[in-house]
């Protein structure tokens, strides 16, 4: 999907009435704002055209409705805790960071023990999103400091993080003057008005804030400007996350939870599980999109359109066109319309290289059907068809012998800088020895 440079960066307004949300929500403090009518947002047009060009466009979740979740900043507790529920049900993030995180979050409930490089390589393993959460969390009470949490901490991130993009801006919760009135992006107003707000949109593609409400799903960015979040911040809270969904569902629109890592107990932790792996299973089901904060600002649910980086070159080309097929190793068939390949030996190898061109720096998804008659182990990997010490993404798969196919999911990020081609390869294991392949697909999230 082709986009016209600097079009959709260049609407630098927000209807209101188009945000979709939801007095449903009233109970759970997820109230509609009050506000109405276009406001201008002045805003960095060249960023937004990147965000959405890495992206290849909105994403369309065919009309499906898409959740993302968020985690504030507390990275030991969330390596410890959550980096590993996040992995088994290969579920994305977007991490809100703050680009002094080491000086001003020490201890066991804080981030001193988690590097940048660190971070940067959980993101890219597993398809997580890095937001700008300020420098310190702390308020700022002049343009000078507030320059320095906003505009500083962002590009100071970006030198840390060198292979992620830093496109969003996450306002963190302050006290004092509240970043001089801005109060975590409350209204649109606040984005224009405020000197918070302009700084903001000046130095990042979107931001989110606390607009209360679920989420629109139309395909325009900034119909999503300062929407908020749904907090996990209890067991109660967390209980009610099926319904939550249920609810966005029936309003056709999206949701963002937010949790912070240190404030889950154990309890928590265990219910947490739980939605994770029933938003997995419906996802599975093909009843749920999840996607990263910024995948959703852009999800379109009137649309089955969303990029995909592994799509055969030329519409109507053959099938597996670009990849290797070794004839030995593998046979081409058809069943009920769906092209896959068969295994004919025990350790039949796919492979395919993939140029990241303008997409570099996306989370994406990695999608592919499998099935085994008898049962056998599988490994996908992604890594950087240049270099032994780039990137490398590695699943392994135990396929239990049966006569349907079965969705395996991998998310992972573009690295931005260092790599130009990565390949693709799925190999079957001599265990079982039998693997049907429909063809993987590499979706934006």
């Amino acid at each position: 999907m082709e986009l016209e440079r600097g079009t959709l960066g260049r609407r630098r307004f927000v209807a209101l009435a188009g945000l979709g949300t939801v007095a449903a929500l009233s109970a759970s403090g997820c109230t509609p704002s009050d506000d109405a009518g276009p406001q201008p947002v002045p805003g960095n047009a060249s960023m937004l055209d990147a965000f959405l060009a890495r992206r290849g466009g909105p994403i369309g979740t065919d009309g499906q409705s898409a959740i993302a979740f968020r985690c504030d900043h507390h990275l030991n507790k969330f390596v410890s805790n959550v980096l590993p529920l996040h992995r088994k049900y290969s579920i994305p993030v977007t991490i809100a960071a703050l680009s002094q995180m080491a000086a001003v979050e020490r201890g066991p409930n804080g981030s001193d023990s988690v590097t940048f490089a660190q971070l940067q390589q959980y993101a890219l393993e597993n398809g997580f999103e890095i937001g700008n959460h300020s420098a310190t969390h702390r308020d700022a009470d002049s343009e000078p400091r507030l320059r320095a949490e906003i505009v500083d901490s962002r590009r100071s991130l970006a030198q840390s993080l060198p292979k992620l993009p830093i496109e969003l801006f996450i306002p963190p919760g302050v006290g004092g003057t509240n970043y001089m009135g801005f109060n975590g992006g409350a209204t649109l107003q606040a984005f224009s008005e405020n000197p918070a707000g302009r700084l903001i949109m000046e130095e990042h593609a979107l931001s989110t804030g606390t607009i209360r409400g679920f989420w629109s799903m139309t395909g325009e960015p900034l119909s999503n400007l300062g929407r908020g979040h749904i907090p996990f911040e209890s067991l109660d809270a967390i209980s009610r996350g099926r319904g939550y969904v249920q609810l966005a569902r029936r309003q056709r629109q999206g949701a963002c939870f937010m949790y912070h890592p240190s404030g889950l107990n154990a309890a928590e932790l265990t219910a947490l599980e739980g939605f994770f792996e029933w938003c997995a299973s419906e996802r599975d089901a093909g009843r749920l999109e999840i996607l990263t904060v910024g995948g959703l600002m852009t999800a379109r649910i009137d649309s089955a359109d969303r990029h995909d980086l592994l799509t055969a070159p030329g519409v109507g080309g053959p099938a597996w066109d670009g990849w290797n097929v070794p004839d030995e190793q593998w046979t081409l068939l058809q069943e009920d319309g769906q092209d896959f390949a068969r295994s004919r030996t025990p350790t039949a190898v796919l492979g395919r290289d993939i140029p990241l061109d303008g997409h570099a720096g996306s989370p994406r998804q990695l999608r592919v059907s499998l099935r085994s008659l008898r049962g056998c182990r599988v490994r996908l990997r992604v890594f950087d068809a240049g270099s032994a010490a780039g990137l490398n993404v590695t699943k392994d798969v135990v396929l239990q012998g049966s006569p349907g196919f079965v969705p395996v999911r991998q998310y992972l990020t573009l690295p931005l800088t260092g790599t130009d081609t990565l390949r693709l390869s799925i190999t079957a294991t001599a265990v079982g020895g039998d693997l049907d392949v429909r063809q993987p697909e590499l979706l934006a999230a």
